[in-house]
């Protein structure tokens, strides 16, 4: 009876530990398929697929030989290629990137995008690698109406898209914006022309446009400074493991100086540190 006891209890601990052990083996598994893969699905794949423009020099554009270039163009590319992997870019107009960050038809997105709490509803940013804030272009013989950013209230603007930060703030300040799909020529002739008073967009985007065009009578109206901003490259909320991969690297470039190397190749200036935002407009004006 003693024997037959103790067998038996032995027995029901073996069957007890089996159980419990596939127990915690099919909570790993779940845990494992529930779990942020985001990073692991790009490592898998071997490309990062990013989304751009192609048309917002100098920040994502087409060169003289066609090939696409700019400032968060080439970081993005040394980004993939530090973590050893391959990338596609997938150019569309700017409206639809966000759109199809959602939609997951790319991985990230690189186009200058600003860090906004409306964002970050939908999305998540990889570490800021450019400061600056919006400005505006204006004819010269004007400049001297354009004292602050308050003064482009009432007054008609020129946007590149109705839903950018830019559109935003010319809403919030009181402007009268229109949207353009034509690129920057048809703008800034409108500026000449007096059909807009003035051109919003980043200063130094602008500061870049104004030497393209080549044209002395318009101007940066240099005290117009308002929405600070921090741009990063975007992704879909919840791909932290991809987004902490991103930053890592990110953070190896600006502390090697990588960033402030290109920006100064392509925006003529540092913008990887922060800016003294003291005297800027916010973005609700």
């Amino acid at each position: 009876m003693k024997k037959s006891g103790l067998l038996f209890y032995l027995g029901m601990a073996t069957v007890m530990l089996a159980a419990c052990g596939g127990e915690n083996e099919q909570d790993t598994g779940s845990e494992a398929g529930d779990g942020d893969t985001s990073w692991t699905d790009v490592q898998d794949s071997g490309t990062l697929v990013v989304g751009t423009s192609g048309t917002y020099a100098p920040i994502t554009y087409m060169d003289e030989n066609n090939e696409l270039t700019g400032f968060e163009v080439e970081l993005v590319r040394e980004v993939a290629n530090r973590l050893d992997l391959d990338i596609e870019f997938s150019t569309m107009d700017f409206d639809g990137i966000l759109p199809a960050l959602r939609n997951g038809q790319i991985d990230v997105a690189a186009h200058d995008f600003a860090i906004t709490e409306e964002r970050l509803e939908t999305f998540d940013f990889v570490e800021p690698h450019k400061y600056s804030y919006g400005s505006a272009i204006v004819r010269a013989e004007d400049v001297d109406h354009f004292t602050s950013a308050h003064d482009l209230e009432g007054v008609e603007v020129a946007l590149g898209s109705l839903t950018s930060n830019y559109a935003i703030f010319a809403d919030n300040i009181g402007a009268d914006g229109t949207a353009y799909d034509g690129g920057t020529e048809a703008i800034l002739r409108d500026v000449l022309n007096g059909n807009q008073s003035a051109y919003l967009n980043d200063y130094l985007v602008l500061g870049q446009t104004l030497e393209e065009f080549g044209d002395d009578n318009l101007v940066l109206a240099e005290d117009v400074r308002y929405h600070a901003t921090e741009s990063a490259i975007a992704l879909l909320k919840g791909n932290e493991a991809l987004r902490d991969e991103l930053s890592v690297v990110i953070d190896e470039l600006i502390e090697e100086g990588y960033v402030a190397e290109l920006s100064n190749e392509f925006l003529g200036e540092d913008v990887s540190q922060p800016n003294d935002d003291a005297d800027i407009v916010s973005l609700e004006g």
